[in-house]
């Protein structure tokens, strides 16, 4: 009984601490607070650093990205956006000096304001690296969390930045969670950096921008909205981009992490950007399903413009006015959309037509991330006689493919048995294969069904068991070889399930006996020419 009670209480004491964590998960969530009316943003981009330093490609791109996102979808106003381009230190420090003056004023008379600064480009650990001249990391730190803003953030995209943060390291981990214990608040410093201190941050050519630049622009476009309530705070855009640079330097060379260093106080976590009401030239785009999405500019091989990964359905992401090429990648297949959108406009992909691609299409095209896919069949078949007075035989086929970018190659195991009985009736046998085949085929994708051509070479084994009669004959058994050409058709259904069915000339090779009066006088190498047909299942994986 005092048994029972306790474990009574303990379910009431779970389902209150359930019930709290809920009630403080919704108080979270209206407590957010979005950016003050009165934001100043300074972005950083400098492609040149110091003399001895590869020239960057993005890191301009970069920060014209994140100041045109902040602008649109953040609410910041153009005339309180600085963009400091190819500039020298000295630049830098007049104008965020400028800007700390300015909003010393503003913070006299009681107003809410906050400063971010954005910066992409060459650095180390110690310092910037500006066009030949350098700004020490502690300065840029102190001109920040000096400032008089009431909400102030930093975020540096730069090899080796985790200095400004004071984070030397951190333990590679599937995904990373912000613990609500260190939720960005109201009023303090938020710091960010897209790389440890000892690690480099990597650009990438193929989206046009450095991997954390770019997941931070998605970021807050919307891909890290993972409640769904339109607003991406600066915990779930930190979330989601430590994250996706996380998974994409993991096909690199080294891993890159993102770290975070955060001094403040008061209610509610800061709202950098919404997707609801954006202005000017912002479309919003709702996503079909949770995955992960690629879309490029107008064609399959358009610039990229997001790869994201959405973790609920019916996401939304906010994108430029034009035309796209969406990509989503599923379990089987790609889904391939081309979407229009107008400014103010949201399109849901769910009401769009699209293109099924499959991954193993994908291969052949050499497209995709993927460099093979694998599959297995099983097949029912009839092959042509290879022995005088023998039938056609059935045939049971277990095969297994891979598909490459330049072809497919498999392997399959074939068994067949059928009954045989001499031309004057008084000797029955039965005739036994086993069959070890490789193949080679080429394919040609077409938009119903996809072609194949190729050919197999198999190893067989043959065994004859005799029924006894008046006459007595020995068991035989052998070894062959068979060549033959495949032609193939494939029709695609559901979740890599398929149809085949296949057919060709074959030419076996195998050990025979010769019989003289009815009985075997000597073995001879024999040739036999036949057909081959079969159908059945496929399954790609």
């Amino acid at each position: 009984m005092k048994y029972v009670l306790a474990r009574n209480r303990v379910r009431r004491v779970l389902l209150g601490l359930r019930w709290f964590g809920i009630w403080c998960v919704l108080l979270y969530g209206v407590l957010a607070q979005a950016l003050p009316e009165e934001t100043w943003l300074v972005v950083i981009g400098n492609n040149r650093g110091n003399a001895d330093e590869v020239q960057l490609l993005y890191g301009e791109r970069d920060a014209r990205e994140f100041a045109e996102v902040l602008r649109t979808q953040g609410g910041v106003a153009s005339d309180r956006v600085r963009m400091l381009l190819d500039e020298h230190t000295e630049t830098v420090r007049r104008t965020l000096l400028g800007i700390n003056a300015a909003l010393r004023a503003r913070a006299a008379d009681g107003k809410n304001t906050a400063l971010v600064v954005f910066y992409s480009g060459h650095a180390d650990a110690e310092s910037l690296h500006l066009r030949g001249t350098r700004l020490p990391m502690e300065e840029l730190r102190a001109l920040v969390a000096g400032s008089a803003a009431t909400m102030r953030i930093l975020v540096v995209d730069a090899c080796r930045s985790g200095s400004v943060t004071r984070v030397k390291g951190m333990r590679s981990a599937p995904e990373f969670a912000i613990r609500i214990e260190d939720r960005v608040e109201a009023e303090g410093t938020a710091m960010i950096s897209s790389s440890t201190a000892g690690e480099s941050s990597q650009e990438s050519d193929r989206l046009r921008a450095s991997f954390f630049s770019h997941h931070l622009v998605n970021a807050l476009r919307g891909a890290a909205d993972r409640n769904g309530d339109g607003k991406v705070t600066l915990s779930e855009a930190y979330a989601y981009s430590y994250a996706q640079t996380l998974r994409s330097s993991g096909q690199t060379l080294s891993l890159q992490h993102p770290t975070y260093s955060y001094d403040v106080k008061g209610s509610g976590d800061l709202v950098l950007t919404t997707l609801s009401g954006a202005e000017q030239n912002i479309g919003r785009l709702r996503l079909s399903q949770a995955g992960t999405y690629l879309v490029t500019e107008e064609k399959e091989s358009g610039a990229v413009v997001a790869e994201l990964s959405t973790t609920h359905d019916r996401g939304v992401i906010a994108l430029p006015r034009g035309t796209y090429f969406i990509q989503r990648r599923g379990s089987h297949e790609y889904r391939e959309y081309l979407v229009t959108l107008l400014p103010g406009q949201e399109v849901d992909l769910d009401t769009q037509s699209f293109r099924s691609v499959r991954y193993d299409q994908l291969v052949r095209k050499r497209g995709g991330a993927r460099v093979s896919v694998h599959g297995v069949n099983l097949l029912a078949g009839a092959r042509g006689a290879l022995l005088m007075g023998e039938a056609p035989t059935a045939n049971a086929v277990l095969g297994y493919s891979a598909d490459l970018p330049w072809l497919t190659v498999g392997a399959r195991l074939r068994g067949s048995t059928a009954a045989l009985v001499s031309i004057d009736g008084g000797l029955s046998s039965r005739h036994y294969e086993l069959g070890l085949a490789l193949l080679l085929s080429r394919y040609v994708d077409l938009p119903w069904f996809s072609l194949a051509f190729g050919v197999a070479m198999e190893g067989t084994w043959y065994a004859q068991r005799f029924a006894p009669t008046l006459r007595t004959v020995t068991d035989r058994s052998s070894f062959g070889l068979g060549f033959s050409a495949l032609f193939a058709i494939e029709r695609q259904l559901v979740s890599g399930l398929g149809l085949r069915l296949e057919l060709g000339p074959v030419a076996s090779l195998f050990r025979g006996a010769n019989i003289m009066s009815g009985e075997e006088s000597a073995s001879t190498t024999r040739s036999v020419f036949t057909w081959w047909v079969a159908g059945g299942g496929v399954w790609r994986f």
